[in-house]
């Protein structure tokens, strides 16, 4: 699968980023909601700030004291001054009665905007994290929307543990670029404001100071980001190569225990693991240092704010006051947080952004192409089905001499007629039912369907005529009622139970503890090879289509099961139009026409009679059965 799609430069991840937020626009008013609480929080922060200042310096000085005289200040400074006045003298008068009283204002003032502040916060985490749960959920549901119309080809290539790595971890880490973004970047730079504006107000001087150290704390966390960018693509590669080894040994399980090689897997996925655990220490490591800097920064800039604020008060420079510089400590506390929650937002964005290269590499890749605008509804197949001078080759659009799988095959299947198709390992019978299917389409020659060429036909009447039982039978982790069921939803427990009889499973099921509702289990795993093959052909018959594949549906099975099977089978291809293909010649000696194939040509053709009468390749296959 494409690692490059989008590569691994810093202007693609604005893109990036707009494309995920494009998925947000359906919540509009969540949007608005966050945004709101933001701007709630935002303002709260600096009320913390400024009571302090207004408690010191005018209401627990004394009156008279040089430091409070009115007539000396101006701006700001002066309009505290004549409100904290007003205060004592509306509250409790003058003394020390009206200073309680303001200060019992002050301390319900700083509760109130806490409590304020508190639920602003809430509002924004809530519904920011609300909104990137709604948009993990939409990118999920349209990554399987992209990858059921994906060409089979992509199947045969693609690792299922990095497809399944893909939906699972990376379309979650997603999550944290909506969540930053709503959570963080629009809130913080609000808070930010307030506290720099109220930090100007106090004292422009200090504030100028120790904004000069911002370049110190923002340059080394930018450049940083790309290395963690860097890391978290590699990172996620690592884990998408762990779920793949973890995916291998389960589905073969029953291999592994028969060769006894779970040791060997465990090893074997320990290195991998290892892999994985080195470049996520080295992915923390990086963005441990971001966290490191702005400490020794933050630290070095309030070492110098007490030091040098405190000479000021002391020389009663600047017109800098107890209260004024314990307000700007505040305020310098709360400028250091939000900067300290954008930097560590910056590297999330980065994590988030690899993993949604990775995602949108999904999601951009081609889909098999739609129907043309004249193509033709087909109904149930009454004339035939013919392969003409059909050739066919995997890979032709990346290998000039890719090795053709068949090589001008031209046969007919007439409706209501069974058709066979018998060879060795490799020689294109499951290649025919793929294009028949139109999985792949043919490099030379075409196919028609009561004379309709098969890339002309609407693609759903297609599939709607047809029905496979498969040499691996696959049924999903539901109910048996429900996968006799599926393709035709809604059908009754009577239409169930009567394609059940009819595949000869019905007295099976009935003996199950729950019947028609049992569950199947993983991949089929509490029923029998002879149960589920016959589930799957059940489920064909509920389908009632006039196309049947049958591929090597019998091939797995023991004797007394074949039997069973090729019972239901017969029932299943009565009046209908079928291609089977064959191991066991045992199962095609009654078909209307056997075809022999080898290296993608059709080398003998007639009725079991007639090729077994003679010298050649069918008679040699049906000698070594």
């Amino acid at each position: 699968m494409a690692s490059d799609t989008h590569p691994n430069l810093p202007h693609d991840r604005w893109p990036l980023t707009r494309r995920l937020l494009r998925r947000a626009k359906p919540y509009r008013g969540v949007i608005a909601i966050a945004l709101l609480a933001s701007l709630i929080a935002g303002l709260m922060q600096g009320v913390p700030i400024v009571l302090p200042k207004l408690f010191i310096d005018h209401v627990l000085r004394p009156p008279g004291d040089p430091a409070a005289d009115q007539d000396a200040l101006d701006g700001f400074d002066a309009w505290i001054v004549e409100t904290s006045r007003d205060l004592v003298t509306t509250f409790g008068g003058e003394g020390v009665d009206g200073r309680i009283a303001v200060m019992w204002l002050m301390v319900v003032g700083i509760v109130g905007s806490s409590l304020l502040q508190a639920l602003a916060r809430f509002a924004n985490e809530y519904y920011a994290k609300w909104l990137a749960t709604m948009v993990v959920r939409d990118l999920r549901v349209e990554m399987l929307a992209r990858i059921v119309r994906l060409p089979m080809s992509w199947f045969t290539k693609s690792r299922m543990g990095d497809v399944l790595s893909r939906f699972s971890n990376d379309v979650q880490t997603t999550y944290l670029t909506v969540n930053i973004f709503v959570s963080e970047i629009l809130l913080q730079p609000f808070i930010l404001l307030g506290t720099v504006t109220f930090a100007l107000l106090l004292s422009w001087q200090l504030a100028l100071c120790a904004l000069v150290s911002f370049p110190f704390i923002v340059l080394p966390v930018a450049l940083l980001g790309r290395a963690v960018n860097k890391r978290s693509k590699k990172t996620l590669v690592s884990l998408s190569e762990a779920m793949e080894s973890l995916n291998q040994v389960i589905s073969g399980m029953r291999v592994v225990r028969a060769y006894q090689m779970e040791e060997r897997e465990v090893l074997e996925f320990g290195e991998v693991t290892k892999r994985w655990a080195r470049r996520q220490a080295s992915l923390v490591k990086v963005k441990a240092q971001g966290k490191a800097i702005m400490d020794i920064v933050y630290g070095i800039v309030l070492a110098g704010v007490l030091g040098g604020g405190s000479y000021l008060v002391v020389n009663g420079q600047w017109g800098l006051t107890a209260g004024k510089l314990l307000g700007f400590v505040i305020a310098l506390a709360s400028m250091y947080r939000p900067i300290r929650r954008l930097s560590e937002a910056y590297n999330k964005w980065q994590l988030s952004t690899a993993a949604a290269s990775r995602v949108f590499e999904i999601l951009d890749l081609p889909v098999d192409t739609s129907d043309p605008p004249d193509a033709q509804a087909i109904g149930p197949i009454t004339k035939s089905i013919r392969f003409e001078d059909v050739g066919f080759a995997y890979d032709t659009d990346e290998s000039d001499d890719a090795h053709p799988v068949l090589r001008g095959l031209s046969f007919e299947i007439p409706a209501g007629h069974t058709v066979a198709l018998v060879g060795r390992s490799g020689s294109g019978k499951s290649t025919v039912a793929d294009l028949l299917f139109r999985f792949y389409e043919p490099t030379s020659g075409r196919i028609t369907v009561d004379g309709v060429p098969l890339a002309q036909i609407a693609r759903d009447s297609l599939l709607a005529q047809v029905a496979v039982v498969s040499q691996h039978p696959f049924l999903f982790n539901a109910s048996i009622k429900d996968n006799i069921a599926y393709g035709r939803r809604g059908a009754t427990d009577a239409v169930v139970e009567s394609a059940a009889r009819a595949a000869h499973v019905h007295d099976d099921i009935t003996r199950l503890p729950e019947g028609y509702a049992t569950l199947v289990g993983e991949r089929g795993a509490r029923l029998s090879g002879g149960q589920l093959q016959r589930i799957t052909i059940a489920r064909a018959i509920l389908k009632n289509a006039s196309l049947l594949l049958l591929d090597e549906a019998t091939s797995s099975l023991d004797t007394r099961s074949e039997r069973v099977v090729q019972t239901a089978l017969d029932r299943l291809l009565e009046s209908r139009t079928a291609l089977v293909i064959a191991h066991r010649l045992s199962t095609i000696v009654d078909a209307d026409h056997i075809l022999v194939m080898e290296e993608g040509r059709i080398v003998q053709q007639g009725t079991h009679d007639e090729l077994v009468a003679v010298e050649g390749a069918y008679r040699r296959l049906f000698e070594q059965r």
